[in-house]
Parts: C-alpha cells; sequence; structure tokens
C-alpha cells in the first residue's frame, strides 16, 4: 500500500505573477527594471552593454575584489555553524566521524584562503584580465567597465529601499563620536 506524500513549499508571488522561492530573489526581480534602467543610463542608452553588465553581475564583481583579504562574516560562521551541527546528526557514516569530533575546532579556526597582497597596478591587471574573458576577448568592454568601476557597481544598487536612521540613533552616534573625539585629543 503506498502512503500519500504531502508536500508543502512557501513561494513568494509578485505583482506580475511570478513565483520565487525566496525574498531576496522576488526583490531582485522586482528591482529588474530599475537596475536596467540604471544600466541603460550609465551606457548612454547601448542595450548590448546594459543586458552584459546585468548578466555578469557576479563576474564583475568578483573582478574589482582580486587581491582583497577576505573576512569570515558573521553571516558566514553562522552557516558554518548549520552546516556543523547537520554534519554532527550524521550517523553510521565512519569517513566523517573525524569532521563530527572536531566539528568545534573547525568553526573557531575557519579562515577563507590566504591572498597575497597586490600592488594597485596589480590589481588592475587581475580586474583587466577577469572582464575580458568574462567580455570573450573584447578588451574595449573590459576598459570601460574599469573606467567607470564605481558607477557600474551602483548599477547593482538601483531600486534597494534604504531605510533612513532613527533620530535617536543619529544623536547617539554623535554623542558617541563626540565622547571618543575628546578622549583622542
Amino acid at each position: 500500500m503506498s502512503q500519500a506524500q504531502n508536500n508543502f513549499r512557501s513561494v513568494i508571488v509578485t505583482p506580475d505573477g511570478v513565483m520565487h522561492e525566496s525574498k531576496q530573489a522576488a526583490m531582485d526581480h522586482l528591482r529588474k527594471p530599475a537596475v536596467l534602467a540604471a544600466a541603460m543610463t550609465l551606457t548612454g542608452g547601448k542595450k548590448d552593454l546594459a543586458n552584459w553588465i546585468i548578466a555578469n553581475q557576479e563576474r564583475i564583481e568578483v573582478a574589482f575584489e582580486s587581491g582583497v583579504i577576505r573576512r569570515v562574516t558573521k553571516a558566514e560562521t553562522k552557516q558554518l555553524e548549520k552546516a556543523l551541527t547537520a554534519l554532527k546528526e550524521i550517523e553510521g557514516n565512519p569517513n566523517i566521524r573525524f569532521l563530527q569530533e572536531n566539528a568545534d575546532a573547525i568553526k573557531d579556526s575557519f579562515r577563507w584562503p590566504s591572498v597575497t597582497r597586490m600592488t594597485p597596478e596589480e590589481k588592475l591587471t587581475a580586474a583587466r584580465n577577469t572582464l575580458t574573458v568574462a567580455a570573450e576577448g573584447d578588451e574595449a568592454v573590459a576598459d570601460w567597465v574599469i573606467e567607470h568601476r564605481d558607477d557600474v557597481l551602483e548599477v547593482y544598487k538601483a531600486g534597494v529601499v534604504k531605510r533612513p536612521m532613527s533620530e535617536k540613533a543619529l544623536a547617539a552616534l554623535q554623542e558617541y563620536r563626540a565622547k571618543q573625539a575628546a578622549l583622542n585629543k
């Protein structure tokens, strides 16, 4: 006799009827028109270049992070803790026993692979090489993106709603800064 399974999952439906697995995916979908408009403005109406900038967002951001030392964020630490907890719950597999027994040490000692420090010129060369590969050998596109680096990175933030800081928090920040300035004199 087969047993009926109930599979439930939550989805987020945007006003245009598109379903998304996560809130972030839905927010990114809703921001697409603003991002495209910002890219079109930046490129002077060149639709192919604007679409390329949007399609290659991750590669462009990674290109500009070449040679930057990466720190482990709190969110990444929490993800690691969850993964290690899930690993500890697996039973009967002797191949992962070492990881299970040393999960706390793994969490405490986790670091991203070391990155050699680069000079600004070396970073620029690495970024140009990465972008040239992403642009399928078109060095003019790579040079244009490098020239407009800050504007291109700002395009990806288009449509993000920024919450204003509360007056109480602003006052506390100013008070803190004044105290720090007095201590440093």
